[in-house]
């Protein structure tokens, strides 16, 4: 990665297992004392992983995978009125970036508006597939409707 010369690099900062068996906290460490200005983001999926990740020291963190690991499976940033999102911001004083099912600009702008420093897009721009299935249900939905 540091051939390309990034600004930021993001790191899985779940509670799973690494790669030959290290640590997050080692390998934080050994990017910070090699790169010291490169910026690091904590991709977590819970609260307790954004405070872990705040106290080792990364710069921000994403909701990113939330949902994605075997703690959260079955959950989605938007449900509870991004719950998680409110308990991480509320949680570190780091930025907090909100990623993950964030598919409307409603939901984009709440998310802001809940406080977090930035929203990811992501895949309901860059995934057509996706996009088609959204408006199909829509127009779907209003043909069951009567219209």
């Amino acid at each position: 990665l540091m051939a390309v010369t990034p600004d930021i690099i993001a790191l899985d900062a779940t509670a799973r297992k690494r790669p030959g068996g290290g640590t997050l906290e080692t390998l934080v460490a050994q990017i910070r004392d090699r790169y010291p200005s490169l910026l690091l983001m904590a991709d977590i999926s819970t609260v307790q992983e954004a405070v872990t990740a705040q106290a080792l020291g990364f710069d921000c963190v994403g909701t990113t995978l939330y949902g994605y690991t075997a703690e959260t499976a079955g959950h989605s940033l938007p449900e509870n009125d991004c719950g998680l999102l409110k308990a991480v911001l509320e949680a570190v004083t780091i930025p907090v970036i909100a990623e993950g099912n964030v598919d409307t600009p409603e939901r984009a702008a709440r998310c802001l508006a809940l406080g977090a420093h930035a929203v990811v897009v992501g895949g309901a721009i860059t995934r057509p597939q996706q996009i088609t299935e959204r408006f199909m249900a829509a127009i779907g939905a209003q043909s069951t409707d009567g219209a």
